[in-house]
């Protein structure tokens, strides 16, 4: 069949046999390597960046059967699990659960080895940890000075210890009430008219803090509390605006790199 660009000019009813050089591709490429002894972290590297690239042009111009992608799927699957050339593996689980977003596997595993039973900001370093771990949890300093819950239901935020109030400089609320540790925001607001109980409020803060907390808003249908990040106007993290916060409260952005014996790290390297 005459192609242009690699691509068939004509398509007919046997659309898989149009792009079977695809599916050809792909495993000449697998072949090509599959002798060579690769970790997990290598074929991870060489999926993503070559045989998930072998399609996408043809992709982008025909839409594929669903057979098709099915077996090219199949291909990626066995390369992934075989133990050597020509020698299958063990499908540990199904395929679909290797490609899910990063917050449903990843991180999954860190929060359940080092925080289970409490959030990232309340969460401790802990001993022999691993680096990715050291690296994340480095950042936590920035992350508590710019995050802000706003306002939903009110159940998930507690009054005195939680960031909520987004113009209140310090974070730390003063209360007229010593007893309000265990308060939650949402005993502020009425839920039949979805209004804050003003004189309830104006009774246990400040005057000046009181007035915050009436300025901000509520939704008349209420939903979850959302932790949003300060420093950008649509609440979602850049490391640019938080290079600008640490700098605005005059805090060096480089104290929140993670410490390390560079020195150390590079004789032991170049002695083994």
């Amino acid at each position: 069949m005459d192609k242009y660009l690699g691509l068939p000019n004509g398509i007919g009813r046997r659309k898989k046999e149009s792009f079977q050089n695809l599916k050809e591709k792909l495993q000449f490429k697998i072949n090509g390597w599959s002798n060579r002894f690769l970790s997990q972290g290598g074929k991870e590297a060489f999926i993503k960046s070559i045989l998930q690239a072998i399609p996408t042009y043809v992709m982008s111009c025909f839409l594929q059967p669903n057979s098709f992608c099915e077996e090219l799927e199949r291909t990626i699957v066995n390369f992934w699990w075989q133990k050597a050339y020509g020698k299958k593996g063990i499908h540990w689980c199904q395929w679909k659960h290797m490609y899910g977003p990063k917050d449903e596997g990843v991180a999954r595993v860190l929060k359940e080895k080092y925080f289970l039973n409490e959030d990232f900001l309340n969460s401790r370093l802990g001993n022999n940890c691993s680096f990715t771990w050291k690296i994340i949890w480095a950042a936590k300093g920035v992350l508590a000075e710019g995050i802000c819950w706003k306002v939903g239901r009110g159940s998930d935020i507690s009054v005195l210890n939680d960031v909520w109030i987004p113009d209140l400089i310090n974070s730390k609320l003063s209360s007229y009430v010593n007893n309000l540790s265990d308060f939650k925001v949402a005993e502020l607001i009425d839920e039949s008219s979805r209004n804050w109980k003003t004189e309830l409020i104006g009774s246990t803060f400040s005057e000046d803090v009181a007035e915050r907390i009436l300025r901000i808003p509520l939704v008349i249908e209420p939903h979850n509390d959302i932790l949003a990040w300060r420093g950008e106007s649509l609440g979602e993290f850049t490391v640019r605006s938080a290079y600008k916060l640490l700098q605005g409260i005059g805090i060096d952005p480089r104290a929140y790199a993670l410490q390390t014996d560079y020195n150390k790290f590079y004789k032991k390297t170049l002695a083994t």
